[in-house]
């Protein structure tokens, strides 16, 4: 098989996570120049996970008839233009629609990737690299974080908005690059992707991890920022979680063979718990950092785990299968950020942080229970 450059797709996936994660270290300083109180600006992240879930489906049936690089590069210039709406915002509601754009454009990036992997790398080679997609995203997300705080605290939120929309563009000029495989001859349906049932588990699956892995990752830096904690100091204390990824990653890799599928995701799922624990007994700087480091390995043992089953389950309609994964993954996070904003809003933050542990603990345990039964030998 000819070698496929891999190059091109993890800029864009860097760009994606550069955007996502830029968000939450800037809350702060929206909040104080649109006068709005610190709760109200995290609904920026509500908007981008909203527009970011509810876009996944229709990319993906896009994609499976005019194919997974020109979804990309279309939802890279769509994240550009949101990027660049949102520097020139001059209210919350305005700054809202404009991330709204955002993450709908930026929905078919990584869900493209994905099935992009699925269709152009033989199976073994797929788990290795969902591994390089994530620690790549992982490295943008720390990035997005700390650049942002930076910026916040030097320039404004509104360059750390730029920086993610130039970047975009960046990805959206070395998109040339990458290798574009032949459209499926019947493009798959979602008829076809909801009749297999590892696709609706998945979806589900998704739903609830997305609320309680993403969802409360929002609300780490206005955790740190309500304490007191500059911007950039807050990036810095989260950007430990793109790290994380890169050297469990490596560990992952190390260990390949000799831990089976089932293990990684129960030791990803419960250091998940043990994320939100931490932060729930000490929500300030020690716990957060612990919380972003431990996460780390949550991204790699647990989520890539369940993305490549997502690439798995429906191969006759891979796009709306990862899709609805995808999709599920952010319209929970969305759903997470909006039902914890109250608690935040209250004070009670160790509270928010301890139910996200127990809600952590009850989707590990289906999800490995779901991905046992899913791998036993038909009869």
């Amino acid at each position: 098989m000819t070698t496929v450059r891999r190059w091109p797709a993890y800029v864009g996936v860097f760009a994606a996570a550069f955007d996502n994660f830029a968000m939450t270290p800037l809350v702060k300083a929206i909040a104080g120049d649109l006068k709005v109180e610190l709760g109200a600006a995290t609904a920026v992240a509500t908007a981008y996970y909203l527009a970011y879930g509810l876009l996944q489906v229709p990319w993906g049936m896009v994609s499976e008839r005019v194919g997974r690089v020109a979804v990309f590069r279309v939802g890279l210039a769509a994240g550009a233009l949101g990027s660049i709406a949102s520097v020139m915002a001059g209210s919350l509601e305005g700054l809202l629609l404009a991330r709204f754009v955002t993450g709908a454009g930026m929905a078919a990036v990584v869900p493209s990737v994905i099935a992009w992997i699925g269709e152009v790398l033989p199976e073994g080679e797929r788990p290795g690299a969902a591994m390089e997609m994530n620690s790549v995203y992982s490295v943008g997300a720390a990035l997005g974080v700390l650049g942002a705080g930076v910026l916040a605290d030097r320039v404004g939120w509104r360059a750390g908005f730029g920086a993610a929309g130039l970047l975009s563009l960046l990805a959206l000029l070395t998109s040339g690059a990458l290798f574009a495989p032949l459209k499926p001859a019947r493009p798959g349906s979602v008829r076809d992707a909801l009749s297999v049932g590892a696709v609706r588990q998945l979806a589900l699956i998704g739903l609830v991890e997305g609320s309680v892995l993403f969802g409360l990752f929002a609300f780490l830096a206005p955790t740190l920022l309500r304490s007191g904690s500059s911007a950039s100091t807050t990036g810095l204390l989260i950007a430990g979680y793109g790290l994380s990824v890169v050297i469990w990653s490596q560990l992952a890799r190390r260990l390949s063979g000799r831990v089976s599928i089932l293990r990684s995701m129960s030791v990803g799922g419960g250091l998940l718990v043990v994320s939100w624990a931490a932060v729930a007994i000490a929500p300030g700087p020690a716990g957060v950092f612990f919380a972003s480091i431990a996460m780390g390995a949550t991204i790699v043992m647990f989520h890539s785990n369940l993305q490549v089953w997502a690439t798995q389950a429906a191969p006759q309609a891979r796009g709306p299968a990862i899709a609805f994964f995808s999709g599920s993954l952010f319209v929970g996070a969305s759903v997470g950020t909006g039902l914890a904003r109250p608690l935040f809003d209250a004070g009670e933050v160790s509270l928010l942080f301890g139910v996200g542990a127990a809600i952590a603990l009850g989707v590990t345990v289906v999800a490995v229970s779901s991905r046992e039964r899913s791998l036993r030998p038909s009869r």
